[in-house]
């Protein structure tokens, strides 16, 4: 073997070795580049990656286009049919008792109701049988006045509707004290402090035209004067009154606090129908429950029959009623009274005379004249 690897020729392997190292071996010709052949299209889908929160997407729009949207479609649709008029929805809004009830008391002019008397000075008057409701006078009759005190009727029979126990007591404040006196209002004169009973509250309010007791009623009974004059609104409103609106529980004047004849003659007749309350309008004086503040009560007495007393027609009896005044709304009176022969009973209202006297012996000459 060794023989025939010497007659091997290396000749020509040592020249190229030796051209390669000494850098003068000639490159090889290069291939000539084959021309690019194009690329047929596949006829095959690609497979596109989708990561797992885009399928999310996808899984809810399709879920959103196939189940919601349908369902949604559905319910509009339901609620377009469904949907109230704005005059519906404006009347479906309204309290059930929003509209004022059949009144319990109407009064009506007849063939024998005459002019009121030039003598009698009021702006706005009304006298009318109670039981048949005939109107025997009148003179502006549903005119909206300022009724001062004669509020106060109204303050109480709205009492007696929330009124459980009588008996029952109420702190009176030195809010309220201080305001009545800022106000310059009458008082029953009940002291901050003073624990008094709901039914001294009601006399006070109705014989001296004590604004304490007034106000205490109503934060007693409704929390505020506020919530109390709604409720007053609300009672109005029961009795089929239209002419009436109330902001406060004493009758100091303001702008949208007002009545009318034809209206206050209608709540004190529903007034006189609650015994308490009739009562109370029908006392000349009475005397509070001892409290620590007066041991021997509030000696009260009645702002109607302190100018009546002594002076009444001979042929028919004041029964009770409520004074009031303030300059706004001039003397006002609401009484109630008989035929001292037939017994007939009668209301008379008599709004902004223009004094004390012309007030009393006009409401008295009333009596006098058609109390027959």
């Amino acid at each position: 073997m060794a023989d025939s690897h010497r007659q091997k020729d290396y000749g020509d392997y040592f020249e190229k070795l030796e051209q390669r190292l000494s850098g003068r071996e000639q490159p090889a010709p290069a291939r000539p580049k084959a021309a690019p052949v194009p690329a047929k299209k596949s006829k095959r889908f690609r497979v596109i990656r989708i990561r797992p929160i885009a399928l999310f997407g996808l899984l809810f729009l399709v879920l959103l286009s196939v189940v919601l949207i349908p369902l949604l479609s559905a319910l509009k649709g339901e609620t377009k049919a469904t949907a109230p008029s704005p005059a519906q929805a404006q009347t479906s809004s309204l309290p059930k008792e929003s509209n004022p009830a059949a009144p319990s008391v109407t009064f009506s002019e007849t063939d024998q109701t005459v002019p009121a008397p030039a003598s009698n000075d009021a702006e706005s008057l009304l006298m009318a049988e109670i039981d048949s409701g005939h109107i025997v006078t009148a003179r502006n009759p549903h005119k909206r006045m300022s009724p001062a005190s004669t509020t106060k009727i109204m303050t109480v029979l709205t009492a007696s509707d929330l009124i459980t126990d009588y008996d029952d007591v109420f702190e009176m404040t030195i809010e309220i004290t201080d305001a009545m006196y800022l106000a310059e209002a009458t008082v029953a004169g009940f002291s901050a402090g003073e624990r008094v009973t709901v039914l001294d509250l009601m006399y006070g309010t109705i014989l001296p035209s004590g604004g304490d007791a007034a106000l205490g009623l109503a934060i007693k009974l409704a929390g505020s004067e506020a919530a109390f004059a709604e409720k007053m609104n609300q009672k109005a409103a029961a009795l089929g009154l239209t002419g009436s609106h109330f902001v406060n529980v004493t009758g100091l004047y303001h702008a949208d606090h007002y009545t009318t004849a034809y209206d206050l003659a209608v709540i004190l007749c529903e007034a006189l129908k609650d015994p308490v309350v009739k009562k109370v309008l029908s006392t000349y004086r009475y005397t509070t429950k001892a409290t620590a503040q007066h041991p021997d009560g509030i000696e009260l007495s009645a702002t109607l029959f302190d100018y009546m007393y002594g002076t009444e027609p001979e042929t028919a009896t004041i029964l009770g009623g409520k004074t009031g005044f303030v300059n706004e709304s001039g003397y006002c009176i609401a009484s109630y009274g008989a035929n001292n022969a037939t017994g007939k009973e009668y209301v008379a209202v008599t709004l902004k005379n223009s004094g004390r006297w012309p007030a009393f012996y006009g409401q008295i000459d009333l009596y006098k004249d058609f109390a027959k």
